[in-house]
């Protein structure tokens, strides 16, 4: 059989795979070969971003229990998913700006007249939020993982087991955000855009709920249990957090 010489370490071998490193015989790139690596990035059957996007979906905390235990070489990689969709949130979350249409949804409705410093304050509020979006995000996971860890401590799962749980739900979360946002944003009367806030903590609990049950084995009660707990104890660390943060933004813009 022929000795081949690896090109990405050097070393000698035989067969189609480098016994070193790993790696597949290198051959030269031709449009073909580029255009089945893109198509086998989206569509291949165990690893395409397609197929774990709708994993993500229909069994998030399959997927983490599954990663967590080693069975991981079957998926995407998370982490590329998650930086990929958080990316395209923070991104329809700026150009539909729903957020402001939430915000003054919600003002019309509730007839407050917010004028002055606290019109200014408000909307410096949601600017700061619409343009790190993203930075919040990736902020939450270890907030959600470090609720979970406590609440759920079962004894089998680390902190940072949770925290590869947190991510699976946050990329469900976003994944299902996009579609949300940019529903709700279509339309413009100020009563349906005012119920995307309401939508939005359902699908935050709803995401909680499945993963819980799926990682954790647990039934569906305490399940919605221990969301809600996570959900009201990450919400009070979000206003705290985002209070700081709106507080040193004004002060140092004056």
């Amino acid at each position: 059989m022929q000795q081949l010489t690896c090109a990405n370490c050097g070393n000698t071998y035989t067969g189609q795979f480098c016994n070193q490193c790993g790696q597949k015989q290198a051959h030269r790139y031709t449009i073909g070969h580029v255009l089945h690596e893109l198509l086998h990035v989206f569509t291949h059957a165990d690893k395409g971003i397609f197929s774990f996007g709708w994993q993500v979906l229909t069994k998030p905390g399959t997927i983490a229990l599954d990663m967590v235990e080693g069975r991981r070489k079957r998926y995407f990689n998370l982490f590329q998913y998650l930086v990929l969709i958080v990316g395209i949130g923070t991104f329809v979350m700026s150009k539909t700006h729903l957020m402001e249409q939430t915000v003054q949804s919600m003002n019309n409705i509730t007839g407050n007249k917010v004028t002055g410093q606290m019109a200014l304050m408000q909307q410096q509020m949601v600017q700061l939020l619409q343009k790190y979006f993203n930075l919040l995000q990736f902020f939450l996971i270890p907030v959600y993982a470090l609720f979970a860890w406590l609440f759920l401590r079962r004894g089998k799962y680390n902190y940072a087991e949770n925290i590869i749980l947190s991510s699976v739900i946050s990329a469900q979360m976003n994944t299902i955000s996009i579609v949300s946002t940019l529903l709700f944003a279509s339309f413009h009367s100020p009563k349906v855009i005012m119920w995307h806030s309401l939508v939005a903590i359902l699908i935050l609990i709803s995401c909680f709920v499945i993963s819980f049950r799926q990682f954790f084995k647990i039934s569906f009660l305490k399940a919605l249990l221990y969301s809600l707990l996570v959900y009201i104890c990450d919400y009070i660390v979000q206003l705290v957090v985002i209070s700081i943060v709106l507080f040193i933004y004004v002060m140092l813009t004056r």
